[in-house]
């Protein structure tokens, strides 16, 4: 029974260590902390996080399964990449979920839900005024991501959720220069919602997914070159 134990214990362990790694990276790429096309090197990501290579090997699996790394024979996992085709249909995909779910959230939503809504984008504006850039990239997605939860048609707020990471996988301008941060749109969506006005609430929704798509750009000379360990380390953990 012991050795049984033992194994059971060993076994737990190791998931939560790969659940661990599969949340940081995951929010490394969402964070666009870790860029398109960068390696994520099996040995390298092992030693960092001092873990075997099966379970480096699983992490990757699972994120390859959310899109968001491509696994390349003999060549090995890279962050994925989207051409600029293929992030414009994943942000008209985008509209059409989000106008359905902001109609349904606008007939139901709770005062306790739209303060946790509003609490939520005074963080994001203190982000963006601190230009802790990570933060703000990080905390805007949520507040998307906190409408889908909302949403009573789970199958839309799922869609939702598989889509948003995505879009962290195409090049974009300097954030700054983008609409989450240069305007307060989320607190115009979420005035409307909390007055019941859910096609005003779409109107600025669309209107605001409009800016960000036109700030897409084929590729963004922002990166410097970092080593992934390098990047890793830099980082501060999302929140949970």
């Amino acid at each position: 029974m012991p050795d049984a134990q033992q194994h059971s214990d060993s076994t737990v362990k190791a998931k939560s260590t790969e659940d661990v790694i599969y949340t940081e990276l995951y929010d490394a790429i969402c964070e666009r902390q870790l860029l398109p096309d960068t390696k994520l090197g099996e040995a390298m990501l092992a030693e960092h996080y001092g873990v075997s290579r099966t379970i480096i090997r699983q992490v990757l699996l699972k994120l390859s399964g959310d899109y968001l790394v491509k696994l390349e024979p003999n060549r090995g996992a890279f962050v994925a990449r989207l051409s600029l085709d293929e992030a414009k249909q994943i942000y008209a995909a985008w509209r059409l979920i989000e106008a359905e779910i902001i109609r349904d959230v606008t007939a139901s939503a709770t005062p306790e839900q739209i303060a946790s809504l509003r609490a939520l984008i005074a963080a994001e504006r203190k982000a963006c005024d601190q230009e802790d850039y990570p933060l703000l990239t990080r905390l805007s997605t949520q507040f998307h991501l906190q409408l889908a939860d909302l949403c009573s048609n789970r199958f839309l707020g799922r869609f939702l959720k598989e889509l948003i990471p995505q879009t962290s996988l195409a090049y974009f301008y300097d954030v700054r220069k983008m609409p989450l941060c240069t305007k307060d749109e989320h607190s115009l969506i979420l005035n409307h919602i909390a007055a019941g006005e859910a096609e005003a609430a779409v109107t600025v929704a669309m209107q605001h997914l409009d800016g960000i798509e036109a700030a897409l750009n084929a590729r963004t000379a922002l990166e410097q070159k970092v080593s992934l360990v390098d990047k890793l380390k830099s980082r501060v953990p999302s929140l949970s």
